[in-house]
């Protein structure tokens, strides 16, 4: 698939769909008939298995939902430090190809995740808010991070973008403030002015060896400056 047909794919939990969905009782997850989507989670254990063949996990299917403060904040806003979904760990097949938007939103509790060798894309704001979240190793099939797909990861601290990487899109890792370094694949043809921002510890970016040049219209100036070559 190209860029552009991966942008404009559907990754939403649509009602025709969700009207002849498929149960799975012990991970308390909905897939689509053909087994193809992960359509909706509810009430799901703290650790969840996602069948093989499954190809999109759809728009927030992770995601905190106000139920899950229980009764202390009825009809009350829900501050922003409680508002934690139920996941603790996840283990993806290598058959998912699309994160979707808002996936792992408030996953506050995710500490990692094996990201499969399958996935050509992660969605808008897909793990946005996930406090704790450590580390990340893209496959080298990804091409897309959407949109506000990590901001707010102030635990990230381990990145590792591989060589497949085509975009980096808007504010992608907004305030993950214990960020240090990252390595920059050679391939990336789009990085948004404002990926980086509120990164307060990046010290360092890494581009391969003779790719400064091309660096240096994707990059703000005040990246550019921190830009080393391996």
């Amino acid at each position: 698939m190209t860029l552009e047909e991966i942008l404009m794919t559907d990754t939403a939990a649509r009602l025709d769909l969700v009207h002849d969905d498929d149960w799975d009782a012990e991970n308390c997850c909905a897939y689509s008939a053909d087994g193809t989507r992960l359509l909706d989670a509810e009430n799901f254990p703290s650790e969840v298995t996602v069948r093989e063949g499954c190809r999109i996990l759809c728009d927030g299917v992770f995601a905190f939902q106000d139920y899950m403060a229980g009764n202390d904040h009825f009809g009350e806003a829900i501050p922003a430090g409680e508002r934690a979904s139920y996941l603790d760990r996840i283990k993806l097949p290598s058959s998912v190809a699309f994160i979707g938007k808002g996936a792992f939103m408030e996953c506050g509790f995710l500490r990692s995740i094996c990201l499969p060798k399958g996935l050509v894309s992660i969605g808008d704001m897909a793990f946005r808010d996930c406090w704790e979240l450590e580390g990340i190793s893209c496959p080298a099939a990804l091409l897309n991070i959407g949109e506000r797909a990590f901001e707010n990861c102030y635990s990230l601290y381990n990145v590792r973008l591989n060589k497949g990487l085509k975009r980096i899109g808007p504010l992608s890792f907004h305030c993950c403030e214990d960020l240090e370094e990252i390595d920059l694949p050679s391939g990336i043809e789009e990085i948004a002015p404002d990926a980086f921002d509120g990164c307060i510890s990046l010290k360092t970016i890494y581009v391969p060896e003779g790719a400064a040049d091309k660096f240096r219209p994707l990059l703000p100036k005040n990246l550019f400056r921190k830009v080393e070559e391996f």
